[in-house]
């Protein structure tokens, strides 16, 4: 088989997987992400009905529901209920943090290696400047093969309806709770879901994020509000600098008994020194740090 063949070979394998993935989307409603308070995955944020917020509040978080599930009365129903929750909470808070996992979309900052350290740092600094700030994990993907898909699909920018979702969530907090400040964060591939959402709420100035270690492929947009590392403190990450030789050598080595001396792995076991991010490394925390003072003090 001659190397033109096998291009082409390799070339229907791409586009048949790809398919695969665009029929599994399209066919199959997407319940809605959830929102958990830090650490917690035992319950969802939800309310279990509209007493207690406004009517127009309400009314708007209906509204919204029917747009983004409109088909689906079950899924439609739970955002609503989940908007009012996230409302109810807000209205004790001045500030929310949010975050968006690496690998497949489903864990907490707690089981986030090197990230709960940054997220611990980052509301404790809030405290300092004066805040008072809750900490959510947005999980945007179920456990298993449908999250997987769903997560691989975003990847190539096959599923925008998470963005879409979280930009929606955080346009109607701030709509509503106007005095109400949003910092998403994300790391990895999460970061390409912050990215996207920040893009929608380009015009709302009560949005701001922070991004550790987004993909190579990744082109982020100039705005004053939206800080991006792809530096860990100590080294250069490996995985949002496409250093391939970096990756292939660490696992390579890896195979004979010889651990990278910096830390960092992309979707759970392909080691890539530099992608990982600790509140303990000096220069990635005074950047942090920098940041948040700029805007929150």
């Amino acid at each position: 088989m001659n190397s033109t063949t096998t291009r082409f070979n390799i070339c229907l394998i791409a586009v048949f997987v790809l398919s695969l993935l665009v029929v599994f989307i399209a066919s199959d409603p997407v319940a809605p992400s959830r929102f958990y308070l830090k650490g917690t995955q035992d319950g969802y944020l939800a309310s279990t009905n509209f007493d207690s917020i406004p009517e127009s509040v309400a009314a708007d978080a209906l509204s919204r529901a029917e747009l983004m599930f409109g088909t689906v009365t079950e899924y439609a129903a739970d955002f609503a209920l989940q908007l009012a929750g996230f409302y109810e909470l807000c209205r004790d808070y001045d500030t929310v943090v949010i975050f968006n996992p690496g690998g497949f979309g489903w864990d907490s900052v707690e089981d986030s290696p090197g990230w709960v350290t940054v997220m611990d740092g980052i509301t404790r600094t809030l405290e300092i400047l004066g805040r008072q700030a809750v900490a959510l994990d947005y999980m945007r993907s179920p456990h298993g093969i449908t999250g997987m898909l769903s997560e691989s699909a975003a990847f190539w920018g096959l599923a925008p309806y998470k963005s879409k979702e979280l930009a929606e969530r955080i346009d109607f907090i701030t709509t509503h709770l106007p005095g109400t400040d949003v910092l998403i964060t994300g790391e990895s591939n999460g970061a390409g879901i912050v990215e996207e959402a920040v893009r929608r709420l380009k015009d709302n100035s009560n949005v701001y994020a922070i991004q550790t270690g987004p993909p190579v492929v990744q082109k982020t947009h100039e705005s004053d509000r939206l800080l991006v590392v792809r530096h860990n403190g100590i080294i250069d990450d490996s995985f949002s600098h496409g250093d391939f030789f970096t990756i292939f050598r660490s696992n390579l080595e890896a195979l004979f008994g010889i651990y990278q001396q910096q830390p960092g792995d992309i979707m759970l076991y392909i080691g890539a020194p530099g992608h990982y991010y600790d509140w303990s490394y000096e220069a990635l925390r005074l950047e942090i740090i920098q940041f948040l003072e700029k805007y929150f003090a």
